[in-house]
């Protein structure tokens, strides 16, 4: 479904990504981790076309991004989006938002559109709060709203970016049996970038870790070790198992 081949790119001098490539298989719930300035967010906004790559190539679906045009394919959420508190949209605007990548801005939403939103809703537990407004909204809740947002284009890949961030524990795990659902049961692919190593490891099926360049990409079981941790970080890193 994606495949960056030898991906370059900097902020002036200062290079962020160097020869990365990687591949996301339909299926796959990858998690992209590394510390803070890897390039994890830089590397999205490529996949996203919203950077171009100053050197290698990235496809989407067998097509270069650059002339692909089918982008209602690719559910997109951001980390913790800013909410205009003096614009109160309910929750069913919000997801209402994401059909337009589908059927065009300014245009008509037709009975399976709105059917597609309701689904969108349903699936992550908030069609009973569809006329809430989104800021009364707890933050588990709203990140609820933001992924049923990407949902209602009807995605074949959602990318989302440290979506958990501002989520207490009890959310956090909420969050992540939602995940696993979409992947598991509605065969959605992911791709979510991640700095919470230790949790991500029990829910994902493959992560990649990327420190300007990727350092290794496999199984959790394979990737999640000592001797790449500390790769990763710089730094060495002792990996403590908790069997409960």
């Amino acid at each position: 479904m994606l495949r960056l081949e030898d991906v370059f790119f900097s902020y002036g001098k200062q290079v962020v990504l160097e020869g990365v490539s990687l591949s996301v298989r339909e299926g796959d719930f990858l998690a992209l981790i590394g510390p803070n300035g890897s390039g994890k967010t830089t590397l999205v906004k490529i996949v996203l076309g919203l950077l171009k790559p100053m050197k290698g190539k990235v496809f989407l679906f067998g097509t270069e991004t650059g002339r692909f045009s089918e982008w209602y394919r690719v559910g997109y959420v951001p980390q913790r989006p800013a909410l205009d508190t003096t614009f109160p949209s309910t929750v069913a605007e919000v997801v209402a938002a994401g059909r337009f990548g589908r059927v065009g801005l300014g245009r008509r939403l037709k009975r399976d559109d709105r059917q597609a939103i309701e689904e969108a809703m349903e699936l992550v537990g908030l069609l009973p709060l569809h006329d809430r407004p989104v800021t009364e909204l707890s933050g588990g809740q709203q990140q609820r709203a933001f992924i049923a947002r990407a949902l209602a284009g009807q995605p074949d890949l959602l990318i989302l970016d440290e979506p958990q961030v501002g989520l207490d524990d009890r959310a956090l795990r909420e969050f992540y049996r939602l995940l696993k659902y979409l992947n598991c049961e509605k065969g959605i692919t992911l791709l979510m970038v991640s700095h919470d190593v230790g949790v991500v490891g029990r829910w994902v099926s493959r992560v990649a870790c990327l420190n300007r360049t990727l350092i290794c990409h496999g199984t959790p079981q394979e990737v999640l070790n000592p001797g790449n941790l500390s790769r990763l970080y710089g730094t060495e890193v002792r990996a403590v198992a908790h069997s409960h």
